[in-house]
């Protein structure tokens, strides 16, 4: 069973924070799961640059989370530290990710216009996508497993040891859409959650300077709050 599982949202105040723990946490403990695709660990390790033309395929916001990992790696490596890092995402997966973003943020323009929307629109996206699944068993093998997906999170709570967040621990609109997606939570829910995603997307990260105060506006909200509580979800401030 895995001892310790990190969850960061994808913030770029969180993923400063893991960068100043990450030296501590391979000394402790070696063997470290990270929600990397392994296409770009490779290449963080032959060619930092082409690593980061991997990266920047996915979008800007990838870039400013993980764009310092190849320099930490290849110093890691030059300093003779010994540790195993283990990347288990899939560039498809996030390809695919990035892809019902889009969709989404397309969604949430036209419902600001005052565009026709069908409520089943707001699903469609994810059940279009082949969204190709983690092997939970596999990364659980590891004695640290760094998440930042909300959803993820959630399939790995029967197999943890201990849990630390690196922020706030609080599914995103978008997230809430993923579970009704994959029949986690009940579709009732749908039309409460799309007027949380039009606010999410269309007041909050458009209206702010990064990612992290995106978030950090997203978890002052009490009504959503409450609202999350009310499904039933982990949350942790």
């Amino acid at each position: 069973m895995t001892s310790l599982v990190i969850f960061i949202p994808r913030t770029e105040a969180s993923f400063a924070l893991l960068r100043n723990l990450l030296p501590t946490i391979i000394r402790r403990f070696r063997k470290v799961a990270l929600p990397l695709p392994r296409e770009y660990c490779t290449a963080a390790i032959m060619d930092p640059n082409q690593a980061l033309n991997i990266l920047s395929k996915l979008g800007g916001s990838f870039v400013r989370l993980w764009g310092w990992f190849p320099k930490f790696f290849r110093d890691l490596i030059a300093g003779g530290v010994d540790a195993y890092f283990h990347c288990y995402d899939d560039m498809d997966r996030l390809r695919n990710a990035v892809n019902v973003g889009i969709e989404i943020a397309r969604l949430v323009l036209r419902y600001r216009l005052g565009a026709a929307t069908n409520i089943n629109d707001w699903l469609i996206p994810f059940k279009k996508s082949a969204l190709v699944n983690i092997d939970i068993k596999d990364i659980g093998r590891y004695d640290v497993v760094i998440v930042d997906d909300y959803s993820l999170m959630l399939s790995l709570l029967n197999d943890l040891g201990s849990i630390i967040t690196l922020g706030p621990l609080v599914p995103t609109p978008i997230d809430l859409l993923a579970l009704i997606s994959i029949g986690r939570l009940s579709e009732d829910n749908l039309s409460r959650v799309v007027s949380y995603v039009t606010k999410y997307i269309g007041d909050y990260v458009i209206m702010s300077r990064d990612l992290t105060e995106a978030f950090s506006r997203l978890v002052s909200d009490s009504d959503y709050l409450s609202f999350v509580r009310f499904l039933g979800l982990l949350v942790v401030l």
